[in-house]
């Protein structure tokens, strides 16, 4: 410990400039979390829908999508997310929400579309909770 600050008191330049880049270190960490994705709520999510025209992407295979999805979804299965983002380009101005069946997979694809500029937000609890919400979903 003395030695420690017998270095600090005789190179405190170096001590300092760990220290402040410590402190950026910390502020860019907490700007990322800031700016990555969030969970909403199938109420929040209605809400982004009604009110900042949110665009509702289903990771879930197109089977499990035609059996019931959130009305005006767009169906883009986790496995053609990367081969088919174009699809959903022209959508970078709105707040997209991702909903899978449980969330469990929605967070690479959130990370995936957060890098590539989008707006992303994911449905906590995925299409269960939606269901558990009482929201409606369209078959077909």
């Amino acid at each position: 410990m003395q030695d420690i600050l017998l270095f600090i008191q005789h190179h405190w330049a170096l001590a300092a400039a760990l220290l402040v880049i410590l402190a950026l270190l910390m502020v860019l960490e907490l700007i990322k979390i800031k700016r990555s994705t969030r969970s909403i709520s199938p109420a929040q999510t209605t809400h982004l829908m009604n009110h900042n025209k949110a665009i509702v992407v289903d990771l879930r295979s197109y089977d499990t999508f035609l059996g019931g999805h959130i009305l005006n979804a767009i169906s883009l299965p986790l496995t053609e997310l990367k081969d088919k983002i174009k699809k959903i380009e022209k959508f970078k101005s709105q707040p997209i929400v991702i909903v899978c069946a449980t969330d469990a997979e929605s967070g690479n694809a959130a990370k995936a579309l957060t890098e590539q500029g989008f707006d992303i937000q994911i449905l906590s609890g995925g299409i269960r909770a939606w269901r558990e919400a009482d929201m409606p979903l369209v078959k077909g």
